[in-house]
């Protein structure tokens, strides 16, 4: 009964993923998503077999937990307690992720990957009825959202996000890739990650497939095809779909130095995770975000030395046993241009293909 309930529930954390932001909802003016529910549904299902999966936790975490510890230290002398309750939340869901993970890896709950595959469609499917239907979505920015304009933009309200998770479906499909369904829907996902007019997206895409299609004549027709179809978009008013935009690119670069400079000492150790205040003037939306774009120098600025490395050893080691390393490789490279290794969907969805898909090893 427990497993049965512990798979159905799985199941449904899946599919809720293509409804992106859609099911976020607030309580007493926190933000809360119907995937965080079940996760803490799922823990508390199996807490009788937690004890033991925690103790593997701290084994293989050790570092970057370490790191995590001596930033919030830090974070205690740095800010007043009261401005550490939010990210204090933001942590225990990272740490309840990173429990899933382990609570459904040793427990060997295995989930066909057309689970995902329908999840990326429901995104697909939502992202390309707004993109028709609702192309104009700055109605949504007095609520903290940005202005966006012609470009697809739903579920995430955010077409560089929404982008990453249409990518991150299709490379989760690898045992589909011989069947004609998946052919034909990978043509339509093709189509809606270029409507995001998301550069970042599109590049980590491209250097994923160059490093994994070793047929150079495919390859070359590839980037032909890729190439040219970019140049057929829709170019409408705004600068969305303008190509040569170059405010965005700049502007993130100086947030990030920004942050890097600011930091000073403190980026040896760590100042606690989501403890970052605008570097800018603080928009006066709510869920204009702030901290770094890159997410290693994210992850540097709140875990420190010890925190970088022990997440990059395992997140190497989950690469390195996957046999979908063409998803990690677009998962690592896109997080270099946004803060994608942390968004709550990205993270959580790399780590449920991970501990549900057959390894290599």
């Amino acid at each position: 009964m427990q497993k049965t309930l512990t798979r159905f529930l799985l199941l449904t954390l899946v599919l809720s993923l293509g409804f992106g932001q859609l099911l976020r909802f607030e309580y007493l003016g926190l933000p809360l998503y119907l995937h965080d529910l079940l996760i803490l549904l799922l823990l508390l299902i199996n807490l009788p077999i937690l004890p033991p999966l925690i103790k593997h936790f701290f084994h293989v975490l050790r570092l970057f937990l370490s790191g995590l510890a001596l930033g919030w230290l830090l974070a205690l002398v740095l800010f007043p307690l009261s401005s550490l309750f939010i990210p204090l939340l933001y942590s225990l869901r990272l740490l309840s992720y990173l429990t899933l993970y382990f609570l459904v890896k040793d427990e060997k709950i295995h989930l066909s990957p057309i689970y995902f595959f329908i999840s990326g469609g429901v995104t697909l499917l939502i992202g390309l009825g707004q993109y028709f239907l609702l192309p104009d979505m700055r109605i949504f920015q007095y609520l903290g959202w940005d202005d966006h304009l012609f470009r697809l933009t739903l579920p995430h309200f955010d077409p560089t996000f929404t982008g990453v998770m249409l990518v991150l479906a299709l490379l989760s499909s690898n045992s589909l890739y011989s069947t004609n369904i998946f052919r034909l829907t990978s043509i339509v996902y093709i189509i809606g990650i270029l409507l995001t007019y998301s550069r970042s997206v599109w590049l980590s895409l491209a250097l994923t497939a160059a490093a994994f299609i070793r047929n150079k004549k495919i390859l070359l027709v590839s980037g032909i095809l890729l190439l040219s179809s970019i140049f057929l978009l829709p170019k409408k008013f705004g600068e969305g779909t303008n190509l040569l935009r170059t405010y965005s690119l700049t502007s993130r670069w100086q947030t990030d130095l920004a942050y890097a400079q600011k930091a000073g000492w403190t980026l040896l150790l760590g100042q606690g995770l989501n403890t970052f205040t605008p570097i800018t003037s603080p928009s006066s939306y709510p869920l204009h975000p702030s901290g770094p774009n890159n997410s290693y120098l994210y992850l540097l600025l709140t875990t420190g030395i010890l925190g970088l490395l022990g997440w990059g050893k395992f997140m190497f080691s989950l690469y390195r046993t996957s046999s979908l390393k063409p998803m990690w490789l677009f998962f690592f490279v896109a997080s270099l241009f946004n803060n994608v290794m942390f968004y709550p969907f990205a993270l959580l969805w790399v780590l449920l293909v991970s501990a549900t898909a057959p390894s290599e090893a």
